[in-house]
């Protein structure tokens, strides 16, 4: 059946009008970024209020000293304290920085400011109630933390981050699009069993979908507030209102053409993406899933559509492999097993968070901390600088040509076999 959506532009023209409007926005949205670059850089030693997302310690010498991850309305960034802190994690506090020797390019990827004058401002977090009632239903601090990574995105415990190195599956721990889409679900049911009574009674000449569209970004913008602007969430986020847009427009949000220009639009909103690994794994993660449909067409029966999934988390988990591992080198065989927990978790996840809900999150503790403290090793399995830009390289084939599409994931295979040969010969 030929795919009868319109396109999302009808000639070169509008194309070039939508580019020059994206180039419009880009260059509003950096002169912004760059006043208040000057602004704070100005000043001798700029006074700032952030929330400490993240503390932890490093020793120089035979001392030590705290370092702190911090967000403030500029953006994300790191500071240091030789001070002896009390435990500053989720709290607001007022400091200087001096930015002397941050570039404007180091402004918008992150940075780290030297510090003075730290202060603890007075008032709660909003979310402690919340913090306090995920944390109740845990013996154990290791699993209530674990929790409070997974439902509102604070940094994962180290136990779950090396876990997660071993058996490949950090994304599923990172509240991003795979969550998002969870997420979208649960409250297009939900919703829908409400409003659709409704519907039917009083208004039944509105577009429902559109209606329980709109409830559910509402929805999925209140908890981005409610994870305090998580950066990987926002990117998410993005995408989720631009497919509603594509979809509820009667576009084909499946098209290559519509994937590059929502990267354009994300770019010109945000273009401190730009640096941004995650999004880097991300745009890369949707398009092979696009080029997959692309080349493999939907079967019809429901064994066959089972497959076709399944291999769709196959072609994609390899597909990322060089490109991951380059950024990311820890390696283990046990990174196969996500083609087992990703599917898995699309599961796990709604029953937990429901099992919260009611008051019973510790119901699998004991079993996740017997997983979680299972021993398990890592290689370095890092590609080198010509290896990654030549899957990079195919990838860009990959859109026009179906060997190239074949030949990247023979590549990532046979890179991830070599590894698994290299770990075999690590005692």
């Amino acid at each position: 059946m030929n795919n009868l959506s319109p396109p999302l532009f009808f000639n070169k023209k509008e194309r070039l009008i939508f580019l020059l409007f994206l180039i419009t926005i880009l260059s509003c949205t950096l002169s912004y970024k760059y006043y208040q670059f000057h602004t704070l850089k100005s000043q001798k030693s700029a006074k700032i209020e952030a929330n400490v997302l993240l503390q932890y310690t490093k020793m120089r010498g035979d001392k030590s000293y705290y370092v702190l991850k911090l967000q403030s309305n500029f953006g994300t960034f790191y500071t240091t304290s030789w001070e002896d802190l009390k435990n500053l994690k989720n709290k607001r506090i007022s400091l200087n920085i001096i930015l002397k020797q941050v570039s404007f390019v180091d402004f918008l990827k992150g940075f780290y400011a030297p510090s003075f004058n730290l202060s603890l401002l007075q008032g709660e977090d909003f979310r402690k109630p919340l913090r306090d009632f995920i944390l109740s239903q845990h013996q154990t601090q290791l699993m209530g933390e674990y929790y409070l990574s997974l439902f509102l995105s604070d940094p994962l415990p180290l136990p779950w981050r090396d876990l997660a190195q071993s058996y490949g599956i950090a994304h599923i721990f990172a509240i991003s699009g795979y969550h998002t889409g969870i997420l979208s679900a649960i409250g297009f049911f939900i919703l829908g069993l409400i409003y659709s009574p409704l519907h039917k009674r009083y208004f039944p000449y509105r577009n429902r979908y559109f209606d329980l569209g709109m409830l559910v970004l509402l929805l999925l913008i209140v908890y981005y507030f409610l994870l305090t602007q998580s950066p990987s969430y926002l990117r998410a986020l993005a995408m989720s209102c631009v497919a509603f847009f594509l979809i509820f427009k009667g576009l084909d949000i499946l098209k290559l053409e519509s994937f590059f220009w929502s990267i354009g639009i994300l770019l010109s909103f945000f273009p401190s993406l730009i640096f941004s690994v995650g999004f880097y794994f991300s745009s890369f993660g949707v398009l092979y899933i696009l080029l997959f449909f692309k080349y493999f067409k939907i079967p019809r029966t429901l064994f066959q559509k089972l497959l076709y999934g399944f291999f769709l988390n196959v072609f994609t988990f390899f597909l990322m492999g060089v490109i991951v591992y380059y950024f990311f080198p820890p390696f283990s065989p046990l990174s196969l097993t996500s083609l087992i927990f990703t599917p898995l978790f699309t599961l796990y996840y709604p029953l937990i968070l429901l099992a919260h809900f009611f008051g019973f999150g510790g119901l699998l503790d004991l079993l996740l901390l017997w997983w979680v403290n299972i021993d398990t090793h890592t290689i370095t399995l890092q590609p080198n600088l010509f290896f990654f830009l030549f899957c990079n390289f195919l990838t860009l084939l990959a859109i026009f040509y179906r060997y190239a599409f074949y030949t990247l994931f023979g590549v990532n295979l046979i890179y991830y076999i070599y590894g698994i040969y290299l770990f075999t010969k690590t005692p």
